[in-house]
């Protein structure tokens, strides 16, 4: 059964939360000046951009020229606990460097580094937005971690929505879980969820935990729900089934 399914803004708060972003301003939408970027301890050469954005109005814009520069933020987290971190990066068609990378670490509790595990990447270089994904487990003795990324010399990059959550998310390969589609991500006008046997209810939550649509369902195999209305940004998809709860992340944007 297919079921286009009408849009409405809930606003219900959400007292308990799956994950929360550890990220602040994670969409680079809050700046004091044009040049200075709020909430990021780090950010050499940042300038706000709004000419090439995945979500949202902004975009940081962050040049290399001589030398590397960085965005970074320190924050909390929890030891021995699995976490997922994700971004989006575009290098503008100027650079002729190596582009970017990432040169993240843990740190203890009297914010000394840890050092292993680490994680850094290779040189990334992309013409076209493109995500980065990783899932990591914070060391026993850690207390804080250092998000840093980086343009190399020569180099410009534009950074979107980064995400750093606990990834407590119930595993969707037991055998009595569906293995959930969802489509197009990013979205624009609609959102298809398909592939939906015994799913018992949906939510769409934003990152500040506000459950913006929900919907309790009864043998639908496929929904598609309008999400022209949200504002742009990142979304999560709340899905109940047999008992297990299990979040799915969609990019709402402008285009």
């Amino acid at each position: 059964m297919k079921r286009a399914l009408f849009f409405v803004l809930l606003f219900i708060p959400e007292h308990i939360l799956l994950s929360q972003n550890l990220v602040i301003n994670p969409g680079f939408e809050t700046w004091s000046k044009p040049d200075k970027l709020t909430s990021w301890t780090n950010t050499q050469g940042c300038l706000k951009d709004s000419v090439f954005v995945l979500s949202g109005d902004y975009s940081c814009r962050q040049e290399g020229t001589t030398t590397s520069r960085d965005l970074g933020q320190k924050f909390v987290v929890k030891p021995s606990t699995p976490y997922r971190f994700s971004f989006y990066y575009k290098t503008g068609t100027e650079t002729t460097g190596n582009g970017c990378r990432v040169w993240c670490s843990w740190l203890d509790n009297s914010q000394v580094g840890i050092d292993d595990p680490v994680i850094h990447s290779g040189f990334m270089k992309s013409v076209e937005w493109l995500k980065y994904e990783v899932a990591v487990t914070s060391p026993a003795e850690a207390g804080y971690f250092y998000l840093l990324v980086r343009t190399l010399p020569n180099s410009v990059t534009y950074w979107d929505d980064f995400l750093f959550e606990e990834d407590i998310v119930s595993s969707a390969s037991d055998s009595k879980a569906p293995e959930i589609k969802i489509y197009p991500n990013p979205a624009h006008n609609y959102l298809t969820i398909s592939n939906m046997q015994n799913v018992q209810q949906i939510d769409i939550q934003g990152i500040t935990g506000i459950i913006v649509w929900s919907e309790k369902l009864q043998d639908e195999e496929q929904i598609t729900i309008p999400v022209s209305q949200l504002p742009n940004g990142i979304y999560f998809v709340r899905i109940i089934s047999y008992g297990k709860l299990m979040t799915y992340k969609f990019i709402k944007t402008r285009f």
